[in-house]
């Protein structure tokens, strides 16, 4: 199976990217899961065996890829965030792992923190109110200080990787739209 930084970096690569969708394959042996990779004019399955009829599963990009990929070089769970936005990991209300993640369950996630609700995470540093300058990396608020109810992860071009709610999903969303109260800096 692809790691998740593995499928980060497939992802950003802009040819090829990892699904978290597993499918199997029927040999002789009997049944063998297999790991797919999709682009947009080829599908690659690794097996030991014969493989069957499969599925692609294109996942489309809705930030651009270049400043993503610059975006990347600093580390700083971004291409975590953006493995996990492109893989096709549910929103859940309280969740934290990666059979499911709400706002600050990814954000703990992505950036390894011990800090679990966002109220905790925005405690983290201090907070910066130039949300169109916020760094790659930097937790994004809304809210106020003392009561926020959302935050994100920035991608340093007026983007961020959000698990925004049940029905809009874990993704790539623009500041454009709903922007942030403010931003910390780890």
């Amino acid at each position: 199976m692809i790691s998740t930084f593995g499928a980060a970096a497939l992802f950003l690569s802009g040819a090829t990217t990892a699904s978290a969708h597993m499918s199997t394959a029927t040999g002789t042996a009997g049944t063998q899961p297999t790991t797919q990779v999709s682009s947009p004019a080829t599908t690659t399955s690794h097996s030991t065996h014969t493989t069957a009829t499969q599925t692609a599963y294109h996942h489309q990009a809705t930030a651009n890829t270049a400043a993503q990929s610059a975006t990347v070089t600093g580390g700083n769970g971004v291409a975590t965030a953006l493995a996990i936005a492109n893989s096709g990991t549910p929103y859940v209300y309280g969740g934290s792992t990666t059979a499911g993640f709400d706002c600050s369950g990814l954000v703990q996630y992505a950036l390894g923190l011990s800090a679990r609700t966002t109220y905790q995470q925005t405690q983290l540093g201090t907070h910066h109110y130039d949300v169109a300058n916020a760094p790659a990396g930097a937790i994004l608020f809304w809210g106020s200080e003392t009561a926020p109810y959302h935050d994100a992860i920035s991608l340093g071009n007026g983007t961020y990787v959000a698990a925004q709610n049940e029905n809009d999903g874990i993704g790539v969303f623009s500041q454009t739209y709903w922007a942030p109260s403010y931003y910390i800096v780890l």
